[in-house]
């Protein structure tokens, strides 16, 4: 989790360097949450990461629906605005959107509709290395990008990840 909050505090850092914005959106228990509205303030995400609860249920669908509205919202306020979804999770959908359904479809399909209407995404796996999980690949997939690993990166890897991508938006 560690790895994982100065992953998160580096992406605001770089984001406020190149003036850009960020938002973080938590998911954990039932609901996601848009803790902190797009912002260029490093000083309202690191606040906010300091008070991230951790443990409980995965609806990861959620975090994932959550996303697509913020970036649909700031594409209507901005035409120009070129969004990027760097999510940062361990995969394990838990908690379904609906209940009784799958919540791994569900992510999978929010995913897939997200990769058409939204542009490019970077998915970084925080699940520990001794764990073997296949979920995040395929979410990957389903968004058109590889998986990353947190375990085997630095912040300044994420943030060259971050910058190739952007690259490529050009």
């Amino acid at each position: 989790m560690s790895s994982a909050l100065g992953a998160i505090a580096s992406i605001a850092a770089h984001a406020y360097l190149n003036r850009e914005k960020v938002c973080l959106i938590t998911f954990r228990d039932r609901h996601a949450q848009l803790v902190v509205p797009p912002t260029d303030s490093v000083m309202l995400i690191r606040q906010q990461l300091n008070r991230l609860p951790v443990g409980g249920a995965t609806p990861l669908a959620a975090g994932l629906e959550k996303a697509g509205q913020v970036i649909a919202q700031a594409k209507c306020k901005d035409h120009a605005v070129e969004p990027l979804l760097v999510l940062i999770s361990d995969g394990e959908a838990t908690m379904p959107l609906h209940p009784g359904a799958d919540p791994t479809q569900e992510a999978l399909g929010i995913a897939r509709q997200l990769r058409h209407e939204m542009g490019p995404a970077l998915v970084i796996d925080t699940t520990p290395g001794h764990l073997q999980r296949t979920f995040m690949p395929q979410l990957a997939e389903a968004l058109g990008t590889e998986c990353h690993h947190i375990q085997n990166m630095q912040s300044r890897q994420i943030l060259q990840l971050i910058e190739t991508t952007q690259t490529g938006l050009s």
